[in-house]
């Protein structure tokens, strides 16, 4: 088996085939996945200095503490979230503030649930449940929904039926190349917002809707807004 380059993964699996254009930290199910290579999966955006994803979206503290980032910082940093529907039907006033702040909110599954052992049916029911919720969301912010709609799988675990569910629904798939919890580290501020500064050009970074986060977040902007003659607006 290969081990990813770089690679520092929440559960230490193994690639089929090392992505070409990623320091991959991200999980895969080996039983039926295809090369991330070849299967359309996105691993960083080059179009972009850098990408900021927040994942699961249970915490109020942490999503009011991202509007006062987003506030402050504006269209400045691209921001693409990623909550679980339960949780997002739960905190669908904070998303709603949050889309008419510029970001974009993506697909998470329903409950959190890693597409380990689960059957295509419930893969699908999974997704598309969470986008009826997001359809409710962006018609409680008054904002039209991106065209381009992303699914994140929870853990980064996906195979063939997450691709060919997400395809026939049209949504790619969206994973990260730094996380500020490699291995499931529970790190300080100052050491998630290193790992947030350092990335290269081009990366997804992902973080979680914890306050910890949003704090590393806040520490790690200007630094990087300045590394890439950014306005800080």
């Amino acid at each position: 088996m290969v081990q990813p380059v770089k690679a520092q993964p929440l559960v230490h699996l193994a690639f089929l085939i090392i992505p070409e254009t990623t320091t991959a930290t991200t999980n895969m199910n080996m039983n039926n996945t295809p090369p991330p290579s070849s299967s359309g999966v996105i691993f960083v955006d080059q179009s972009k200095p850098f990408t900021i994803t927040v994942d699961d979206g249970y915490s109020r503290p942490a999503l009011k503490k991202l509007i006062t980032l987003k506030k402050q910082y504006g269209a400045s940093f691209t921001c693409l979230l990623f909550p679980y529907g339960a949780a997002l039907k739960d905190n669908e006033d904070l998303f709603a503030q949050l889309i008419n702040l510029g970001c974009e909110v993506h697909n998470h599954t329903y409950h959190h649930i890693y597409f380990r052992h689960t059957t295509a049916e419930q893969q699908k029911e999974e997704i598309l449940s969470t986008d009826q919720v997001i359809e409710h969301v962006y018609k409680l912010a008054k904002q039209k929904r991106p065209n381009i709609k992303y699914f994140r799988p929870p853990g980064g675990f996906y195979n063939l039926n997450t691709i060919r569910i997400c395809k026939e629904n049209g949504y790619r798939i969206m994973l990260w190349n730094v996380i500020t919890e490699p291995n499931g580290k529970n790190l300080s501020v100052d050491e998630r917002a290193r790992y947030i500064y350092s990335a290269p050009k081009g990366s997804i970074i992902l973080l979680h809707s914890k306050e910890r986060d949003m704090d590393a977040l806040s520490k790690a902007l200007p630094v990087l807004l300045k590394h890439y003659g950014m306005p800080a607006h």
